[in-house]
């Protein structure tokens, strides 16, 4: 049958239940047990008494604008759709894939209602009265609002509701200097935890609410649990059986930290199939601090999880090579598991943060927190057919941007191994959560010195130290020359990728950085409108960064990190507004112009599954 993401078919908020609240006490932020217009009861909820939100003032949007806006902005990616045919299944598989296809759709309301506690209502509304460019807006970002334009007319709801996106896990109106109270409070391990919601309880006081009994969050968590039984009963691998069950009672879990036990029976799957479903990533929070839900499933690919598992072997050495590069003084090497997993697979589907609304994610390192985490343990999945979907793109920006005797080395299997060795070194050195000591003798860990930085810093390390491992891997003997170069090439490509979006994501802003120090250590050079890789030069210039970079997150060093991120970025408007400076801004915003009147667009990847 087709495929296709729902999106809310149900009214999540039409039945919400709500007791009063105690005095000075915080309900949340007002309206979210609103029905929404003609709405049914979901089923499974309690209906209870409602609460009348106060309604902002309407925005006032000129309707031939808007769709301009919309249109413009749909515009900016080619859709591209991954098929899978699952007409060869077994009986059991086929039920299984059904079940999964359930929770992903069940993780895209999770994910939804995370980034607006009303959007299930604002679907309702655009799918009632919205244009078919309205509803695949909102299909593609999970929100009304534009990602590039940020004017108020690119809205995918015709009523213009006003933009406000994560706000919900924290308090109403909360202000910097109410987050630093919050930081320091008594119980401030529970409200700063990646699964709890924050409330006021009294003057002064906070309470951490976690996401499984917070009344939006909640009722959809027990029905993701029940329908991860539901496939647990398919399953017939008994690894994955055990993920599923284990995953679904910690979904029910009314504690601030409830995934510990799955994370190690996620980390064991076997078999042919891989399926990762949780709240992970903190990157799209405001405060970096609370995670989003996500859902990916798929097929195993043997031929390239071969390939990549003989770099396990050699984990622990490139840990101990990073630790001697920042100096015993700062960093002792960690033991790492060798449970360590690393898998290839072709995604069938994935859902909420999972499903980018541009681009696509190629691979991901997790958990990111918890007891693994601090016992070395991760797994490391690659995306295959996420990764493959980009290489005519990669191949066209390289025909405008790379050297055209080095165009040569640009190579799919070269970016899968870039991907592998990010996602490794994202379990090398420092870690949100590690406890360090500042420069000043303070005892604290990585987030809670870095603040707003500590996101970008940990991709920097990740791509910097990926990219010194090449060297490393050559000197070693585990990689030829030749191959060196495929790997420099195509990585350049990938900071070039990333650079085209909009400079306001973790990911663009870090790959200015990244750029930048290698132009200005002569790693990389700019010739007559085209990047090229210099050689000889460019190993330096990486180990300087690595050294850098690992450094500042493990000496907490907020200043010195502030001071790298604007030696490239200038911030115009905190979260919102930055410009390129120094070498980089040049050569940048030409590659930038060039791909524009090139007609060269990324990607926005949607799923159908058939053969059921």
């Amino acid at each position: 049958m087709r495929r296709v993401i729902l999106i809310g078919c149900v009214s999540l908020l039409s039945s919400m239940g709500c007791k009063k609240p105690s005095k000075g006490a915080d309900p949340g932020p007002p309206g979210v047990m609103k029905p929404a217009p003609g709405g049914e009861t979901d089923p499974g909820m309690r209906p209870g008494p409602r609460v009348r939100p106060r309604r902002r003032a309407a925005v006032q949007i000129d309707p031939a604008e808007r769709k301009r806006r919309v249109r413009r902005e749909l515009a900016l990616y080619n859709s591209i759709t991954l098929r899978f045919d699952a007409a060869a299944l077994s009986g059991p598989d086929k039920k299984l894939v059904g079940a999964l296809l359930r929770a992903v759709d069940l993780v895209e309301r999770l994910n939804m209602v995370q980034i607006h506690p009303h959007n299930l209502r604002y679907d309702r509304e655009i799918a009632d009265r919205g244009t078919a460019d309205d509803k695949v807006l909102f299909l593609r970002y999970q929100r009304p609002w534009c990602f590039a334009d940020e004017h108020v007319a690119c809205n995918a709801h015709p009523g213009g509701v006003p933009k406000l996106v994560g706000l919900y896990h924290w308090p109403k109106g909360m202000t910097d200097a109410e987050f630093e109270k919050i930081s320091k409070a008594p119980n401030k391990k529970e409200l700063l935890s990646n699964f709890t919601v924050v409330r006021r309880d009294g003057p002064g006081k906070w309470k951490a609410v976690p996401y499984a009994a917070d009344p939006l969050f909640g009722p959809l968590m027990k029905k993701l649990a029940v329908t991860l039984r539901e496939a647990a009963g398919h399953a017939t691998e008994a690894t994955l059986k055990k993920f599923l069950l284990s995953r679904a009672k910690a979904f029910e879990d009314k504690s601030p930290f409830p995934y510990d036990a799955s994370d190690y029976d996620w980390i064991a799957l076997k078999g042919k199939w891989e399926v990762n479903v949780g709240p992970y990533e903190v990157y799209k929070n405001p405060r970096h601090i609370k995670a989003r839900f996500k859902m990916v499933f798929g097929l195993t690919d043997p031929k390239i999880t071969a390939r990549l598992a003989r770099f396990k072997k050699v984990l622990q050495q490139m840990e101990n090579a990073l630790a001697s590069l920042v100096g015993p003084k700062i960093y002792k090497p960690r033991k790492l598991d060798p449970r360590i997993a690393v898998r290839a697979i072709r995604v069938v589907s994935a859902g909420g943060d999972a499903r980018a609304p541009k681009g696509a994610t190629v691979a991901f390192h997790l958990p990111n927190r918890g007891k693994s985490v601090d016992e070395g343990l991760y797994k490391k999945v690659m995306l295959v057919n996420h990764s493959f979907a980009f290489t005519p793109l990669v191949k066209r920006r390289a025909a405008l941007a790379l050297a055209v005797d080095q165009q040569r080395y640009v190579d799919k299997l070269a970016g899968i191994t870039n991907t592998t060795f990010h996602e490794f070194s994202h379990g090398f050195g420092a870690h949100d959560e590690l406890k360090i000591k500042t420069a000043d003798g303070k005892q604290t860990t990585v987030h809670e010195a870095l603040k707003e930085h500590t996101s970008l810093m940990e991709e920097l390390k990740a791509d910097v130290t990926s990219f010194w491992f090449i060297a490393q891997s050559v000197k070693r003997g585990w990689l030829k020359p030749a191959e060196a170069k495929a790997r420099y090439v195509t990585g350049l490509m990938h900071i070039l990728g990333l650079s085209s979006y909009p400079l306001k994501g973790t990911y663009p802003r870090m790959v200015a950085v990244q750029l930048g120090w290698y132009m200005d250590h002569g790693g990389v050079t700019w010739d007559k409108g085209r990047f090229r890789v210099d050689f000889a030069k460019l190993p330096a210039a990486v180990e300087g960064l690595t050294k850098k970079v690992g450094t500042l997150q493990l000496t907490g060093d907020y200043a010195g990190a502030s001071a790298l991120i604007a030696r490239y970025v200038k911030t115009v408007v905190p979260k919102k507004s930055y410009v390129y400076v120094g070498k980089v801004k040049g050569p940048l915003e030409q590659m930038k112009e060039a791909f524009k009147k090139a007609d060269i667009k990324s990607v926005a990847i949607s799923y159908q599954v058939s053969g059921l």
